[in-house]
């Protein structure tokens, strides 16, 4: 976030008296009253300076107001005038610049900042994490005050789901953030700050959240255009995976007499999605949709041997058109802690926790990019860390569908994942992998739950762990059966 804020100048010494400070004020508006007439004859450098000190005054103006509103509030003005108002009453027929609703949201940040509490979102926190450094920045005119209300909305939002050791830092951030003047910028940084230090508890629940309520919409056919509408809605992961897939497909390409593509963004991005499924469709690699794994296509990540083999030993056709590249610093990956971003086509700057970075590390469609603590390259690819489609194959005979505890979903719903992940030196061989099906991919990595290979028996107090399945072939015909799939010698 880069942010280059000016520094207000010192108006006064302080050394004033309220009376003359008065004085000052009237002797400012009458001056401004006369900017009009004079303007004229300014030079342009006059001009310049003039801009600047209006634009400085504005800003003075509206953090004293904030002041002046404050000290009303501590005195409780309002309630015990003549005519006993509502605080945003009282300012409107004070001042003629406010109606009651603009002058309400100036007694809610007035209120905000002469209160020790009013920002602490639940409970009592320790001192130094209820905003006074984004309080100072406004009545320092250092922060604009459509930024500062902006600022504290967004804090009141979420605060809650912070971890309590991250709160000042957050409040640090939309002060510097604030600083630039752009409600928009402060707005955009909330997703930054819960992705770096939110609970962990809470990014499980939104991350396990998003995944059960994705959805895609059966189409709705237009009868006068002929266009059939769809509405669908994705986790960040699952995003992150479309967008990428998107990109490369999505890029304007010459019309049929060497021109400019007649297509409009949408349009292009629609088409790149029927190609997509086109490919997947008709190359041999068939989708199938498992329950509870949101909007993904088996056809297309690990567990399958048209996608998981190396590059080298995959068909052209059945390539991705793009992948997910992420940048995670090699600390947080390890210690499953801050966030990872997206560096790839639209959806660049999307940030993931690191549950759904590790568990997309799993996936082919992710180029993870690993950085030390000064941001430097140390991991770049994924050809070292990706199971092989031989091993595949062999976890597939071995594990016999999904190893998580009593789940039964096949091994053509599930990805191959690392015992010990490989950013934590697990190797990629068949003894450091398991299958599991989409859903309890994500509930291992979210809940960071361990596993192991045996050729021990399964109990009741243990995930059936990888190994352990051999089976003889009639209990193998009878087990698929009662899934609803034929077994091997019943499959073509």
């Amino acid at each position: 976030m880069a942010v280059h804020p000016s520094t207000p100048r010192d108006p006064g010494s302080g050394d004033l008296g309220i009376s003359d400070v008065l004085n000052l004020v009237r002797d400012c508006t009458a001056a401004l009253s006369s900017v009009r007439q004079e303007v004229g004859a300014a030079t342009e450098a006059q001009l310049l300076d003039l801009v600047s000190e209006l634009g400085e005054l504005a800003l003075w103006s509206d953090a004293a107001e904030v002041a002046v509103v404050g000290d009303a509030l501590t005195r409780g003005l309002p309630a015990a005038s003549q005519v006993p108002l509502s605080p945003a009453d009282w300012i409107a027929t004070a001042s003629r610049r406010h109606t009651r609703g603009s002058a309400s949201r100036v007694v809610k940040i007035a209120e905000a900042l002469r209160s020790p509490t009013i920002t602490r979102p639940a409970g009592a926190l320790a001192p130094g994490q209820d905003g006074e450094v984004l309080g100072e920045a406004i009545l320092g005119a250092v922060v604009p005050l459509p930024c500062g209300q902006v600022a504290m909305d967004e804090m009141r939002r979420l605060a809650p789901d912070l971890q309590p050791a991250f709160v000042p830092a957050a409040w640090e951030a939309y002060a510097l953030v604030g600083a630039g003047g752009d409600p928009r910028e402060v707005r955009r940084i909330r997703p930054e700050l819960y992705a770096r230090f939110g609970r962990p508890d809470r990014l499980n629940d939104r991350d396990e959240g998003a995944r059960k309520h994705a959805f895609l919409s059966t189409g709705a056919v237009d009868p006068v255009d002929g266009l059939t509408d769809y509405r669908m809605s994705l986790s960040a992961e699952s995003a992150a995976i479309l967008e990428a897939a998107l990109d490369r497909l999505t890029k304007p390409q010459p019309g049929p007499d060497g021109g400019a593509d007649p297509r409009s963004y949408p349009t292009r991005r629609a088409d790149a999605l029927i190609e997509l499924v086109r490919r997947a469709t008709t190359h041999g690699v068939v989708p199938t949709v498992a329950p509870d794994t949101g909007a993904g296509l088996q056809g297309d990540g690990p567990g399958h041997p048209a996608a998981d083999r190396p590059a080298a030993e995959r068909p052209a056709a059945g390539r991705p058109a793009s992948q997910v590249s992420l940048i995670v610093r090699l600390g947080d990956l390890r210690d499953e802690d801050g966030c990872a971003t997206t560096i790839t086509g639209l959806d660049a700057g999307r940030y993931l926790s690191i549950a759904t970075a590790r568990l997309l590390s799993c996936n082919t469609m992710l180029a993870p990019i690993i950085v030390d603590e000064h941001g430097t390259p140390i991991i770049i690819g994924h050809s070292k860390r990706l199971f092989t489609s031989q091993q595949v194959r062999a976890m597939q005979l071995r594990d016999d569908g999904c190893s998580f505890l009593h789940c039964s979903r096949p091994a053509g719903w599930a990805d191959a994942h690392h015992l010990i992940h490989w950013a934590d030196g697990g190797a990629t061989e068949i003894d450091n992998g398991a299958l599991l099906c989409n859903h309890h991919h994500h509930v291992v990595h979210s809940r960071r739950l361990a596993g192991w290979v045996t050729t021990d028996p399964p109990d009741d107090t243990l995930g059936r762990p990888p190994g352990s399945s051999e089976t003889s072939d009639a209990e193998d015909l009878a087990r698929r059966r009662d899934r609803g799939e034929p077994a091997a010698a019943d499959r073509p």
